[in-house]
């Protein structure tokens, strides 16, 4: 057998993702991130983004939001708010999202929370880069 990782995705409501991988990158707040087999022991925070994974020469996305990763003995726990499969992703709707957070990050009213804005558009540009 060749020598792989177990990478597996959770969010608060299920499990979302659980398969053996010959390597992957994940998004950190310090960049893209690849894990090969018998990585360092890792505790990292993720950013919102897409997950890549390499299984059987073929490789495979997740589009995931702010959480944790802890990786060790080659099994990677990542802990997210939501996590979502390509073929669970509704690209119009992502695309909607993509522009009402745009139309609110242009909008320089008080009233608009910028943070919030931003967040969501990471979220639905992720959704979108998965699918692609």
């Amino acid at each position: 057998m060749a020598d792989l990782i177990r990478l597996e995705v959770v969010t608060p409501e299920k499990e979302v993702f659980s398969t053996m991988v010959e390597s992957f990158v994940f998004p950190s707040v310090m960049g893209n991130t690849g894990v090969l087999y018998n990585h360092a022991p890792l505790l990292t925070v993720l950013e919102p983004g897409v997950i890549t994974y390499k299984k059987d020469n073929t490789e495979g996305k997740l589009a995931v939001s702010n959480g944790f990763l802890e990786l060790k003995n080659n099994v990677a726990e990542i802990l997210v708010s939501s996590a979502e499969l390509p073929e669970e992703i509704d690209t119009a709707r992502a695309e909607a999202a993509a522009e009402r957070a745009r139309e609110r990050l242009h909008d320089k009213s008080k009233d608009i929370d910028h943070a919030r804005a931003e967040a969501a558009l990471k979220r639905a540009l992720a959704r979108l880069k998965a699918v692609q």
